[in-house]
């Protein structure tokens, strides 16, 4: 758990002083008092490694002493309230109970303005340099006070500077350690707060994640045991099973969120879970990333078993559920021409690996929830920050970035240009090896010839999928997949998309060929359509692209390939003159796509 590791530090005398971030407006479990407000738990954890006096800050509501009775009475309006809370309340010390504080006349804060000021600064300051008191101290909404503003850097000219300057040196003052004082820094995205504080070595920086499975699994049950034998919310949780069920189904949603979906389904008359849930975790990932991550839905019974990609997703499944991350990529590509199942065979992935499944979404995709409260134009570079730390918090993980082409615009042959285009914060968390095994980064482009350069660096996506349009035989068992259930007479798939005639048909292709024969039929008031309405739809259909420029795709995904077991087994025509047995001949592939991109007039 998190506090342990500024435990860890602050008990061996290594740092006083702590960055949290990320979830800190959660609640948290206290061994004495239940589920807390976040403050309240920092707080109450100060009050146990032995500070005399706990106190915070923030520039809205000032000094703020630990309340007992307000964050009980939060606990009973949330109905989190446990039953032997009065018994439990005498086995811990009350916080600031040996110091004469909050009084009228002996209270040096009590008057004080909540905004940065020279009387607050020195009192603060005075606190921290005595040693007759052991002093814990909590700053939240650190955004406020030190936002990412240049202008900080600067000489100090007024309080907010100075006071900015005074919080860094407490982090390297030896008295303040030898005193046994203890602060904490609290903001949700670090990227909202001044850089300095961030790469201070002195100041250790520990994430706050979203709960786990068992973190979660312990709050359900705690809302299942604190609720009367017949009550509502009892059935709405369900049996055991069901418990066990919604907590992994929960997965991406803080507390205060599964306490939401409890509430809600209990006062619907509900069980928590189904299509609710769903939508709520939806729009909570979309919320915490600002727009950034949309959650996606897997696929844990996917068609085809013959479909050579599976056999490269089985076993990077079978290698995480075995914890051999030797088989386990720490990301992989899927490259091919449009409509070749790309975003289908990430889902895949993640369904088979029991992961759950985010898109990343790029700067020019994003525009609905967005913040930027320091208007610096660094909108998206701050929401990506939010979105990072949502992804670690919710691993396992598959990143999905489609069209990654689109990540970094690719204006410039000098590879240091993109780079530096693309976001680094991106950057870094892909080459963080630690989170190989945790996060499975997969991008999919039909123009990899248009990458940025960390796509194609050593170690990180060694991995490639290439992704072509079937062959004869597989548009043939494709259609009659799709067409299952909906189809009435006899159709003849082989006659339909058997022939050379219908080469260059992708998955896509023949999905949105099914559904409009299926529109043709209702139209006709039928809920089933024949094989005359299907080859009306297929007859009709016009490809997006022109055969010359889906062939230059493929040949670009095929030129990719480092491996001859994620090449399709079967291959048009177009592509087999390059593929001998296990070699593939990338310098003719090379001719050719020089041919055909004379031909489009590519490079103009």
């Amino acid at each position: 758990m998190f506090w342990d590791e500024v435990k860890k530090h602050y008990t061996a005398g290594s740092a006083h002083q702590f960055l949290l971030h990320f979830n800190v407006n959660d609640l948290l479990y206290d061994d004495v008092y239940g589920y807390l407000p976040a403050v309240d738990y920092f707080m109450e954890q100060l009050n146990v490694l032995g500070c005399d006096l706990v106190l915070g800050y923030n520039t809205s509501h000032g000094i703020r002493l630990p309340n007992v009775g307000r964050w009980q009475n939060t606990q009973r309006m949330l109905q989190l309230m446990p039953k032997e809370a009065a018994e439990k309340q005498r086995e811990r010390r009350r916080i600031n109970s040996s110091v004469v504080f909050d009084e009228v006349g002996k209270d040096p804060f009590l008057k004080i303005d909540p905004t940065p000021s020279k009387e607050l600064r020195e009192k603060l300051n005075n606190l921290l340099g005595q040693g007759r008191t052991k002093i814990g101290l909590v700053i939240n909404f650190l955004e406020q006070l030190i936002p990412n503003d240049p202008s900080l850097s600067n000489v100090a000219r007024d309080e907010s500077q100075l006071l900015f300057n005074q919080i860094q040196n407490w982090a390297s003052d030896l008295n303040i350690r030898r005193h046994k004082h203890l602060v904490l820094l609290v903001t949700h995205n670090t990227f909202d707060i001044h850089p300095n504080l961030t790469v201070n070595p002195e100041i250790p920086m520990i994430e706050i994640p979203f709960p786990d499975y068992g973190e979660r699994l312990k709050f359900i049950e705690h809302l299942h045991d604190i609720s009367e034998g017949s009550s509502q919310m009892r059935k709405t949780l369900g049996n055991n099973r069901e418990r066990e069920v919604l907590a992994r189904e929960t997965i991406g949603l803080n507390l205060f969120g599964i306490h939401d979906v409890v509430q809600q389904a209990e006062a619907a008359e509900q069980k928590a879970g189904g299509e609710p849930l769903i939508r709520y975790r939806r729009e909570s990932i979309k919320t915490f990333s600002h727009g950034v991550l949309e959650l996606g839905e897997t696929n844990t019974n996917p068609s085809g078993d013959g479909w050579y990609v599976m056999r490269t997703i089985r076993d990077i499944a079978d290698g995480m559920k075995n914890q051999d991350l030797r088989r386990v990529p720490r990301g992989m590509l899927l490259l091919g021409p449009p409509g070749t199942s790309k975003a289908y065979a990430a889902r895949v992935l993640a369904g088979e690996a029991n992961m759950t499944l985010v898109q990343l979404r790029y700067a020019n995709q994003v525009g609905e929830v967005t913040i930027n409260i320091n208007e610096n134009g660094n909108t998206y570079e701050r929401n990506l920050n939010a979105g990072l730390s949502f992804i670690r918090g919710i691993a396992p993980t598959v990143v999905f970035m489609d069209e990654i082409e689109q990540a970094s615009p690719h204006t410039s042959m000098n590879p240091e240009d993109n780079d530096q285009r693309f976001p680094q914060a991106l950057v870094n968390a892909m080459n963080d090896t630690s989170l190989h095994g945790s996060v499975i980064w997969v991008g999919a482009s039909q123009r990899p010839d248009l990458m940025p350069p960390i796509f194609r660096r050593y170690g990180v996506f060694d991995t490639k999928l290439i992704m072509l349009p079937p062959t004869s035989g597989g548009r043939v068992e494709i259609l009659r997949i799709f067409c299952q259930g909906q189809t009435s007479g006899n159709i003849n798939f082989q006659a339909l998309v058997g022939s050379s005639e219908t080469d260059g048909l992708t998955w896509r292709d023949l999905f949105l060929i099914v559904q409009r024969a299926n529109n043709v039929a209702r139209r006709g008031g039928r809920n089933t359509f024949t094989e005359t309405e299907l080859r009306q739809a297929l007859n009709d259909f016009i490809p997006d692209y022109s055969r010359e420029m889906q062939t230059f795709m493929g040949l670009l995904a095929l030129r990719e390939a480092n491996s001859r077991a994620m090449v399709p087994d079967g291959l048009l025509p177009e592509y087999q003159e390059f593929v001998d047995s296990n070699r593939i001949d990338k310098t003719a592939i090379n001719r050719r796509l020089m041919e055909l991109s004379d031909q489009l007039g590519l490079d103009d």
